[in-house]
């Protein structure tokens, strides 16, 4: 992740440095041309590649709305959770008689909680200058983005994600709003669209074989310093498992599994109403779906239909695992969902 980066001036310190200099010279350059500038800059992290404006940590935003607090009329450029390609392998076995009774049966989710009660919160204890009340409202929070954007049926059946944009802070959600309908990539293949964030089936395409959705993770506090500012950072990684179908042919059903994993963090972010307000940070990698689509939608590889025109790559790996790494960008080998 960013905040991982090496040592020396980071790629945006020194964007930054350079834009300074160069408001000596142009005098009418302002913190929206800064914003810009952010918004198509590439950084190289750990081996995968990923546009800024999608994952700023808040040590960056910080610096940045340091710039912008000296302009009257500026304002911070909002930044996006950590964006993951869809990845595709191996599906589920298709049966000629439909999905069983526990379509989970025989999976390593067949014995999770059912829906939001996998996600428990953790007994909160004091981490740093933050008191155990604090930790246990940032749990809470977040417990509510997951459950907004990855149980939230209205949301899962591709309509406006309503439930979850109401969790967000104004800059946030000014970002997600304008993102959510491009299909727009990056110079380095990643997809621009926000939507995801969340987990929205594409309209039309899916029908539940299941209102039951397995689910398990973990969610984990610690207190940062990030460029002076204190954070309380929650951690939270999850696998979210659902039994899909196409409309009309329930012999081709299937399950999906997507990996949320990620940060929310809080602190006092610029534009926010208060001083420790929540910054999503989480992503969505989806396995058994298809990897040609770029319109943040999850749409599943089910054997009927066009054949995918893109496809995985690297060792596979296990998409229920913990473990597994979420991709930085293209579409990874799984075993199996």
């Amino acid at each position: 992740m960013p905040d991982n980066a090496g040592s020396g001036p980071s790629p945006i310190e020194r964007l930054l440095a350079a834009q300074q200099a160069d408001k000596k010279a142009q005098r009418k350059r302002d913190s929206r041309a800064l914003a810009a500038i952010v918004l198509a800059a590439v950084v190289v992290i750990g081996g995968g590649v990923f546009a800024f404006a999608r994952f700023a940590p808040p040590s960056w935003r910080h610096q940045i709305a340091a710039l912008v607090k000296s302009s009257a009329s500026a304002r911070p450029s909002p930044t996006a959770a950590p964006a993951v390609k869809t990845t595709t392998g191996p599906f589920s076995p298709v049966t000629a008689s439909g999905p069983p009774a526990d379509p989970f049966s025989g999976t390593p989710a067949e014995h999770w909680a059912d829906g939001a009660a996998g996600i428990s919160v953790p007994a909160a204890t004091a981490h740093g200058s933050y008191s155990a009340a604090q930790v246990r409202s940032a749990y809470q929070t977040t417990r509510a983005m997951l459950i907004a954007a990855n149980l939230d049926w209205p949301t899962l059946r591709g309509g406006d994600p309503k439930a979850f944009e109401k969790l967000l802070i104004s800059p946030q959600l000014k970002q997600f709003l304008a993102g959510l309908h491009t299909t727009k990539v990056d110079k380095s293949g990643a997809d621009e669209n926000t939507r995801d964030w969340i987990t929205s089936f594409a309209p039309g395409s899916t029908k539940f074989v299941t209102t039951v959705v397995k689910v398990h993770g973990t969610m984990r506090a610690s207190a940062v310093r990030e460029s002076g500012y204190p954070v309380l950072r929650i951690t939270a990684d999850y696998v979210f498992v659902y039994a899909v179908e196409p409309p009309g042919d329930p012999a081709d059903w299937m399950r999906v599994v997507q990996q949320m994993s990620g940060t929310v963090e809080f602190g006092d972010w610029a534009g926010a109403a208060g001083s420790f307000e929540p910054w999503y940070g989480l992503g969505g990698s989806p396995s058994g779906v298809r990897c040609d689509t770029h319109d943040g939608y999850v749409h599943p590889g089910f054997a009927v239909g066009p054949p995918d025109t893109s496809q995985p790559t690297g060792k596979p790996v296990n998409p229920y695992s913990l473990a597994t790494e979420a991709p930085g960008g293209g579409c990874r080998a799984i075993t199996g969902t």
